[in-house]
């Protein structure tokens, strides 16, 4: 009886040994498939990692060659016109950049970089160039004047450190250039329906919960069109090179030499018109190269002169007397990024016509030729420019002077094939281009760029791993390089 007992208590034994050793082993399984498969979405997730880096490098081989021409414009691959960011593929995955469509009447994507030239520069732009923006206030376009500049002194309807002080909590304004466009949420009057449109996540592309009205965060229309914010069309990054198209410095007219003048200028431009640059510039500071088409002082040289007959003969003048213009209205506001074509005319236009080159030191033909040789600066980068070649029709609009009727020709001229600006000179054969216009516009304008924003995507298919990259790439200055690089997913 004892003999058998013993037996029973052994066999119990080895059965719980065994359902012991079954659970260790199976928890062992499991924990070995899910280390596996951890390490395998690992490895999936960087391969798509990689192939989004690899279509960085794949945008910056082909912005090198589409500089090589000197402009660019929206038909180059770079910019979705072709099929190469659309899906490229890489073994079993797949990459692509895209960015929103503000140049589409419906909005969406296309398959591409922007151009952050196609932007207004937040550091550089005047008061009147931002008011112009879609939904930008007088009020709100002072404050970041105020923002950036040194003093302490209040812009009319901006704000200063006083304002600052009181938020909660207080906190100072830079008084130096903005340092990202996310800051503009701590300047007065911006708030992230401003300044980010319905896009809250920053990918460029219409979620479903930005699309369901009051149904879900964050709030939307429901239209079926991604309204993209004021951020759609403000950069920090924009530059142009002071420099001609072969990529050799511009010669600053002011300081050459006779004989250096007429080396850089031979072939472009008549004996005669070298004569009349060379007598005009005895006795004239250029301020701006539209003087070679007026043969007339400077701006700048006209105020110094009214000024010094102001001090010898005092002459009464209204007090507080501003010579600027009225104020963009504050109110009534439009759908940002969805349209191309403006809701509808805040002011009256005025008759344009053709410019007058009756006292031009050079033919319109000749300023064409040589406007890119030339320049007024020493300066090796002249940051803000805006390529009127990939700006939307809300950023021409910003420029001094722009009218509807130009931005319209303007945008009829780079929408025809092969019709691309590749001089900012060509304005001057602008159909309803005057020249107090283009005198206005050209020191804001440029036909090139070297900064694009992109959002890469790297896919596997297999696997359905996915990353995004958020990148500005910037191919100036000899080295390519990224000025902003985050990982999104």
């Amino acid at each position: 009886m004892k003999t058998e007992t013993t037996k029973g208590l052994i066999l119990l034994i080895v059965l719980w040994v065994m359902v012991v050793l079954t659970i260790l082993g199976t928890s062992y399984f499991h924990l070995a498939s899910l280390n596996y498969q951890t390490s395998r979405n690992i490895l999936d997730k960087y391969q798509a990692h990689l192939l989004a880096e690899g279509v960085l490098e794949l945008a910056l081989s082909e912005l090198s060659q589409s500089g090589s021409v000197g402009y660019h414009d929206l038909s180059g691959d770079w910019s979705g016109a072709g099929k190469l960011f659309e899906a490229a593929s890489l073994g079993d995955g797949l990459m692509q950049i895209y960015t929103p469509d503000l140049d589409s009447e419906q909005g969406g994507t296309r398959f591409g970089l922007r151009d952050e030239s196609s932007k207004l520069n937040i550091n550089m732009a005047t008061k009147e160039m931002l008011e112009k923006l879609p939904n930008m206030t007088s009020a709100m376009a002072a404050s970041i004047l105020d923002w950036r500049d040194k003093d302490n002194q209040v812009t009319p309807g901006g704000a200063e450190e006083d304002y600052y002080a009181e938020r909660t909590p207080p906190y100072e304004p830079r008084n130096g250039p903005f340092q990202t466009l996310g800051e503009l949420l701590q300047v007065k009057g911006f708030t992230p329906s401003l300044l980010l449109g319905e896009d809250v996540n920053m990918d460029g592309v219409l979620q479903t919960a930005e699309d369901d009205g009051a149904e879900n965060d964050p709030p939307d229309d429901g239209d079926g069109t991604l309204d993209q914010g004021l951020g759609a069309y403000l950069t920090l990054y924009s530059y142009d090179l002071n420099q001609n198209p072969a990529g050799e410095k511009r010669l600053n007219i002011n300081s050459a030499s006779e004989e250096t003048l007429r080396a850089r200028l031979e072939g472009k431009v008549s004996e005669e018109s070298v004569k009349k640059i060379l007598a005009y510039k005895k006795d004239n500071q250029i301020d701006s190269l539209a003087q070679l088409l007026t043969g007339k002082p400077s701006e700048k040289k006209k105020e110094t002169e009214e000024q010094t007959t102001d001090e010898k003969e005092p002459q009464s003048r209204p007090i507080g007397e501003s010579s600027g213009g009225a104020n963009k209205s504050e109110g009534g506001s439009r759908k940002i990024g969805t349209t191309s074509k403006p809701i509808g005319r805040e002011e009256e236009e005025k008759p344009e016509t053709e410019v007058d080159t009756s006292g031009a030191l050079v033919t319109k033909d000749e300023f064409t030729a040589i406007v890119d040789e030339l320049t007024t600066s020493d300066e090796e980068r002249l940051p803000g420019l805006v390529n009127i070649n990939t700006a939307p029709r809300e950023v021409l609009m910003g420029l001094p002077g722009m009218t509807e009727n130009l931005a319209d020709a303007i945008l009829g001229r780079r929408g025809a094939d092969g019709q691309a600006f590749t001089s900012v000179g060509e304005l001057v054969s602008l159909e309803g281009m005057n020249l107090d216009t283009l005198a206005e516009m050209l020191p804001h304008m440029t036909v090139r760029s070297y900064v694009f924003e992109a959002r890469a995507v790297g896919y596997v298919p297999a696997t359905k791993a996915y990353a995004a990259i958020y990148a500005i790439l910037d191919r100036g200055g000899g080295e390519n390089k990224f000025l902003n690089y985050r990982v999104l997913r």
